[in-house]
């Protein structure tokens, strides 16, 4: 009997490895877009919904669109006066909004890049815009240690939230709309409730600046990279660490997570970035395909691509695995 159990035992786990490997030998490069735009920098990327187009944001302010399949540029616009720090689209697929270097958020037409609303965070730069949920605001947040929270049609203050003691490099909200989290280069993550503006919960969290911040899909977890070159889990109720994952040699740029709450990836300055098993937190896979800094990577909403991006390319890559339909 013990025999049998064992056995069971080890062709789950041979299974599970197996499983592991498919995924990591799927995982392929797509499409390199090189914009060759001499001295202006990519410094933000992200792919679209529908999976149609590629966001990119220079150091000059510009945003183009690139199409997925061809890699040719769809539109060109520009706004920003200076980096475009972040790239992210609202839940119905619609909009994506930018956060800048020139202290403003852009509200943009994914189709047409239209520039639809702007707000102005006054003397301090943007590292970070997202959409709420439910679409009704945009938060954002960067030099200014403060969490500002906006209608999205009036474009007028909502909230406010005060607590960090450094720059506030990234943000996400809960899927019911009730929470906020945050991480700062003070060190800690903080997880707010909106409505009451107040801290629930704070935790020292790195031994260094913390840069990044993603909440799985499934609201059960927060992932964060810093310049201690770690990333880390954390209960998204109680704050507590489930698990520290080493392997970069330089500092994390950014963490994203898959649509189906199982991988989390995250770039370096190391040149790469590596896919994680969400469960047992080991490496799945490590892709070391940039020349310099890898400075965005995110899934795409049905996780079926993955786009990464440093200073002079884009490359898109499709994952291998299942798609999510939602």
């Amino acid at each position: 009997m013990e025999k049998t159990i064992l056995k069971t035992i080890g062709i789950f786990l041979i299974l599970c490895l197996n499983l592991q490997y498919v995924n990591s030998q799927n995982f392929k490069e797509l499409k390199v877009i090189k914009p060759n735009k001499g001295e202006t920098k990519i410094t933000a990327v992200n792919i679209t919904p529908d999976n149609t187009k590629i966001i990119c944001g220079f150091n000059n302010g510009e945003i183009v669109a690139y199409n997925v399949n061809t890699g040719e540029s769809i539109y060109n616009v520009k706004r920003h006066r200076g980096s475009i720090n972040s790239i992210s689209f609202d839940k119905k697929g619609k909009y994506y909004i930018t956060a800048g270097q020139d202290n403003t958020a852009v509200v943009w037409s994914i189709n047409t890049g239209k520039q639809l609303k702007t707000y102005n965070n006054n003397a301090d730069a943007l590292f970070c815009a997202e959409f709420s949920p439910q679409g009704k605001h945009v938060l954002t947040a960067g030099n200014g240690q403060a969490i500002n929270v906006w209608e999205l049609v009036t474009t007028k203050r909502y909230r406010t939230l005060w607590g960090h003691k450094g720059k506030v490099s990234a943000l996400k909200m809960s899927n019911d709309n009730v929470f906020v989290y945050s991480v700062s280069f003070d060190k800690t993550l903080r997880k707010w409730n909106l409505s009451k503006q107040l801290i629930i919960k704070k935790v020292t969290a790195h031994d260094n600046k913390i840069t990044t911040l993603a909440l799985s899909p499934n609201g059960k977890f927060v992932v964060t990279g810093a310049k201690d070159n770690t990333v880390k889990i954390w209960d998204a109720e109680t704050l507590e660490n489930i698990a520290t994952m080493r392997g970069h040699m330089w500092h994390i740029k950014k963490v994203d997570v898959s649509p189906d709450s199982k991988y989390i990836v995250s770039s370096s300055v190391d040149n790469s970035f590596i896919l994680w098993d969400a469960s047992s937190h080991e490496s799945v896979k490590k892709i070391e395909a940039h020349e310099s800094a890898v400075l965005d990577v995110a899934f795409s909403k049905d996780g079926k691509y993955l786009v990464s991006c440093d200073e002079n390319k884009i490359i898109i890559w499709e994952t291998g695995f299942k798609p999510i339909k939602k």
